[in-house]
């Protein structure tokens, strides 16, 4: 907290350095008819004969600005620029008994010619605004010696960048980034915004995508995506980029890896290698998704943790996932090129492998009435994993209005586990009533195949378009699941052992067939008619096998846990349409649904089944100038693990049945969403709200056996269908920037709240459960000069549940946290940052200080020119907190876990990062020569 007062003491005392200081409004006008205004015209100020830029502004849609901040007593000029308008200038001094100047009405003369104005170079505006264009002068926006086009972009007004790349201008996203008018690495954004340097950019030019007009020609201006040119001082034909980093620290840590991209004209090739026993990933995902090239050649799975761990497609660029402590390494390489044809072609393989160790502490309340179950487990895991992944994409232009991409994917897993779990179980006196150990054992390959097409047609007729596309995938998933049980059960005693293999196989074939069809009616009316059809053949096989008395092989089939399930069949989902354009502002889309479900279900063992399905709903989406709300609905069959009716005994306290009898579920989605960017004010406000009522849902019915029963403790789950499952969720987030040539400030503020009701099913009580949370959240960010760096946040968060059966107690506990980062750029070519985390929360089940902190620090010195050579001395988890913990409340159940982590250490790292731009690629005698 009293870093939130600090921070906001920061943000008085910033408002107040500005508050004594002089202004200059004015109106623009146009000179003949004076009645119009000129909007978005650039007023950029300049001090005296001084070339720098010291400020500038925009005039609002009524012509007015305001220009806040200014010196008493300094002679300004201000420069004027609106489009096909002439240049304006004009001298001000603030007086003291005049500091507010009110210059009134200024008029304009239109340009009488097409001819391009000269610009004296030392009076370029920093923003010019076209008809359908806003430009921005990059030598306006100073960047550090090492900044990319990235820091540039943080820089303009209206531009913003989240943690991951992602761009927005003025609440837009962006869609493409060019590079004098081309795409740059097959299109991928971030290639240019994280590694072309932002002193080769002359200027920066932001536009409406003139396809997504094509596509959709009644989208929302507020909709609409952006592409941003990056217009070059010089061209850029060839060269090469990337970095290469070796560290190491106490401990026998160590880090090594290296990145490189190498283009020329319209071909590239990226290459990569890293290892490291640090826990952490080789490269950021940035560096994998820009300089990797995964973002060229797709990305269907993305996981990521909040340490910074990743895995893309399956494969792990290193640091656990769900904690514990990693050794990881990888290699691979992309390949991307345009042909004479305007063909687009890519291929990229990587193999990836990770050995990962964890330890994992779970305690479970669980509230059965008057009574209590108490569960307390320690798991231990060592598991490794090799990964490949082999990839195509090519994308061909058949004619101006068509286009054909063609994705062919190969992805091997190869994982081996070894795992020990101890579990003990205590009742409301916290007796031990139970417990066991399970010596676990996996060894797996999984294969994925796929091959992908789409064509999409656009018509000469506006509006008129036709997309289809085809999927073909074939994955199997080959598991032998080892298990050495022992389970010990109290009062009564009784003893559980079994030594048994589960040989899992899996195979899934899926074709999937999508016809997308838009047809302008009139110029308010359009139909869209979308078709999606799928072949589905699924088998899962399972067969389960004990050793024989004489301790060998696995040679005993165990009939009851023995079990093949075959699904194939057809679904189909079908969606008509009209668009009705009321206005500008307004169009309502009124359709319907049609859906089918034809599954044939076979068992070697059990009654075969048929799913014979047919689902009919209507639908509407109602788009309002910035305003988006919408209703549609879905219809799914359960996922055939479910439907399996053999138990998963791995873990013999905690059994899994099957449900073959499950219903497909029904489920009414409504969202609405809000998103505004004040373009004048820096200011954006979005609101989001999203729900959804689900029939024939999913939810576990559990058993839970008492102490007068031979296993007291055991738990078994069944899947069973429920109607009346409701989950809505809502945020909501409102944040201003206050951006200087000099000087950024961000302040934000937020929430987020969820509400689900469910039903939970304990030996056989069934009880409606509302689960609540929520919280706000605040933040703010000071950026000076980019010399001193300062960023906090607070959350504040409450989890409350709540059941109409006394059987059943409400639950509820809170949270609080804190993250601070600070950089210090100071003395020249030394970086000091820190980072402080702090977590609270008031569920405690075992005692354990609900008080965490993570605190890690470190400083960089720099060499060399534009900074390419970086030392840095990082010290991580200084506190030696050396866990990470998850409270969380689900079903009737509280459950705190903590997972380890690699605790405190140090790393010493040399990063050497290459820029080269204009120079023949190739060769001993040029790679370095930067």
């Amino acid at each position: 907290m009293k870093k939130t007062i600090l921070l906001f003491m920061l943000i008085v005392s910033f408002q107040l350095s500005f508050a004594q200081k002089g202004s200059v409004t004015g109106t623009l006008l146009d000179s003949l008819n004076k009645k119009t205004t000129l909007n978005f015209a650039t007023i950029s100020i300049f001090k005296g004969a001084d070339t720098v830029l010291h400020s500038y502004k925009l005039s609002d849609d009524k012509g007015v600005f305001k220009i806040n901040n200014l010196e008493i007593g300094t002679r300004y000029r201000l420069v004027i620029n609106a489009w096909m308008y002439n240049i304006h200038r004009q001298e001000v001094t603030l007086t003291a008994t005049q500091p507010n100047l009110n210059l009134g009405n200024i008029y304009l003369t239109e340009k009488t010619n097409n001819l391009n104005e000269v610009v004296i170079q030392s009076e370029r505006p920093p923003i010019v605004v076209r008809k359908d264009t806003i430009e921005f002068n990059a030598e306006s926006f100073k960047t550090l010696p090492s900044a990319v086009v990235e820091d540039l972009l943080k820089k303009l007004p209206g531009v913003s960048i989240d943690g991951e790349g992602g761009i927005m201008v003025n609440g837009k996203s962006v869609s493409k980034i060019l590079v004098d008018g081309k795409e740059f690495f097959g299109g991928d954004q971030q290639i240019a915004t994280k590694n072309l340097p932002a002193n080769i950019i002359d200027k920066v030019q932001l536009t409406d995508d003139p396809e997504a007009k094509r596509r959709d020609p009644d989208i929302v201006a507020g909709n609409v995506p952006q592409i941003i040119n990056l217009k070059l001082k010089k061209a850029i034909k060839s060269g090469a980029f990337g970095k290469f980093y070796a560290g190491g620290g106490p401990n026998k840590l160590y880090e090594a890896g290296g990145i490189m991209n190498f283009f020329r004209d319209t071909t590239q090739v990226s290459v990569l290698g890293y290892g490291n026993n640090a826990n952490k990933p080789g490269f950021s995902i940035g560096d994998v998704m820009r300089i990797g090239g995964f973002s060229r050649s797709g990305v269907n799975s993305t996981m990521i943790n909040s340490d910074g761990g990743f895995s893309l497609n399956g494969i792990s660029f290193g640091g656990a996932m769900n904690g514990g402590v990693q050794t990881s390494s990888g290699a691979g390489a992309n390949f991307n090129t345009l042909t004479k044809k305007g063909t687009k072609i890519n291929a990229k393989y990587f193999l990836g492998y990770s050995k990962t160790f964890s330890e994992q502490s779970t305690d479970v309340k669980q509230n059965l009435g008057e009574e209590f179950l108490y569960t307390q487990s320690l798991s231990t895991q060592n598991n490794r994993n090799y990964s490949h992944n082999i990839g195509a994409r090519i994308e061909a232009k058949l004619d101006s209005l068509t286009k054909l991409t063609v994705e062919p994917a190969v992805s091997i897993g190869l994982p081996k586990n070894m795992g020990d779990l101890n579990t003990s179980s205590f009742n409301t006196n916290r007796d031990l009533i139970n417990d066991g150990k399970n010596a676990s054992r996996l060894n797996g390959r999984n294969t994925d195949y796929g091959l992908s097409a789409s064509l999409w047609k656009d018509f000469k007729k506006v509006g008129r378009s036709l997309n289809i596309s085809v999927n073909v995938s074939q994955r199997k998933n080959l598991s032998d699941n080892y298990n050495l049980i022992l389970s010990n059960f109290y009062n009564p005693n009784s003893l559980v052992s079994f030594d048994q293999w589960r040989d899992n196989d899996i195979n899934n074939f899926n074709i999937n067939l999508n016809v997308n069809y838009s047809e302008p009616i009139s110029k308010s009316l359009s139909l869209n008619i979308a078709s999606s059809s799928n072949y589905i053949d699924n088998e899962n096989a399972l067969a389960t096998f004990v050793r024989n008395s004489a301790n060998q092989p696995y040679d005993i089939a165990v009939p009851d846990q023995t079990e093949t399930v075959m699904q194939s069949g057809y679904k189909t989902n079908n969606r008509v349409s009209l668009r009705w354009k009321i206005n500008k502002d307004l169009n309502i889309q009124p359709g319907f649904v049609f859906n089918t479900i034809d599954l044939e279900n076979e068992f070697t063992k059990h009654p075969n089944f048929g799913q014979h399905f047919t689902f009919f709903a209507p639908q509407l989406t109602v788009r309002y100038k910035s305003l988006n709300l919408s209703y549609s609905p879905s219809f799914r069959e359960a996922d055939v693990r479910y439907l399996q009716p053999v138990t998963n005994n791995t873990n013999n306290l905690f059994e899994q049945k099957g449900n073959p009898n499950l219903r497909p579920s029904r489920t009414h989605q409504v969202n609405l969403n809000l998103y505004k960017y004040d373009t004048q004010r820096t200011l954006s406000y979005n609101v989001y709200l999203g729900g959804s009522v689900q029939n024939d849902g999913v939810i576990m019915e559990r058993v839970v056996f008492d102490q007068n029963s031979s296993t007291p403790g055991k738990q078994v789950t069944t899947p069973v269908n429920q109607d009346g499952i409701w989950q809505f969720h809502s945020n909501g987030n409102i944040s201003k920037d206050f951006k200087g040539t000099r000087k950024q400030f961000t302040i934000s503020a937020g929430y987020w709240g969820n509400y689900n009701k469910s039903y939970v099913i304990v030996n056989g009580v069934r009880s409606e459960s509302k689960l609540i949370n929520g919280g706000p959240r605040i933040g703010g960010r000071i950026n000076l000069n980019d010399k001193f760096e300062l960023g906090e946040t607070y959350n504040f968060g409450f989890n409350n549940s709540y059941y109409t059966d006394k059987f059943y107690n409400n639950l509820n506990y809170y949270n609080h946290g804190s993250d601070t980062e600070l950089i210090l750029r100071w003395p020249k070519k030394v970086v000091w940052e820190t980072n402080y985390r702090w977590q609270y929360n008031t569920q405690s089940l075992t005692g354990v200080d609900n008080k965490i902190a993570f605190w890690n620090a470190a400083v960089t010195f720099l060499f060399l020119k534009n900074d390419r050579l970086q030392l840095k001395c990082s010290f991580n988890d200084i506190l030696n907190t050396n866990n990470r913990r998850y409270v969380y409340i689900t079903e009737n159940t509280a459950r705190d876990m903590r997972v380890n982590n690699i605790g405190k250490h140090g790393l010493f790292t040399l990063t050497y990062n290459i820029q080269n731009f204009g120079g023949k690629v190739g060769g001993k005698e040029t790679l370095f020569r930067f």
